[in-house]
């Protein structure tokens, strides 16, 4: 199960704007050895949005809180980003192989098309987010919640 810890920055409308901190006890190797990730990027201000009042209690600004993931949903999420555009590109020549179009600039062609449908539906596929599990962080209060 992948971990990182995080602060609650603001909450509005109900959802809690949360930016990531790394940390030599995170449970990624990438955020332990400070190169970042999708969750936290280097020079980059990208915070997560979660449902801040899910927990026993609502989250506030300035709470600090765990944030996990399921590893079988993050290969998923994975599988669901790379694999569309991937086969897209394996798909697309060998559609024009079959059809018996495979002189000249065509196969390159049907590859590009293919790459770029593939990564237009990865891209619909994947915009609904991973689901993550919170929970105040120790010492911060009980209650946990799902995002």
């Amino acid at each position: 199960m992948g971990r990182v810890a995080g602060i609650v920055i603001s909450v509005e409308a109900g959802r809690a704007s949360i930016e990531c901190e790394a940390s030599a006890q995170a449970g990624c190797r990438t955020c332990a050895s400070g190169r970042g990730c999708g969750w936290r990027r280097p020079g980059k201000a990208h915070p997560l949005l979660i449902d801040a009042g899910a927990g026993s209690r609502p989250l506030e600004p300035g709470d600090l809180v765990e944030l996990e993931v399921d590893d079988g949903r993050l290969l998923l999420a994975a599988c669901r980003l790379y694999l569309p555009p991937l086969c897209g590109l394996l798909a697309g020549p060998a559609l024009l192989r079959w059809g018996g179009l495979e002189a000249g600039p065509a196969p390159f062609l049907a590859a590009v098309c293919g790459l770029g449908l593939g990564a237009l539906l990865a891209w619909r596929w994947t915009r609904s987010g991973i689901p993550l599990r919170w929970q105040l962080a120790a010492g911060a209060g009980g209650g946990a919640g799902r995002a």
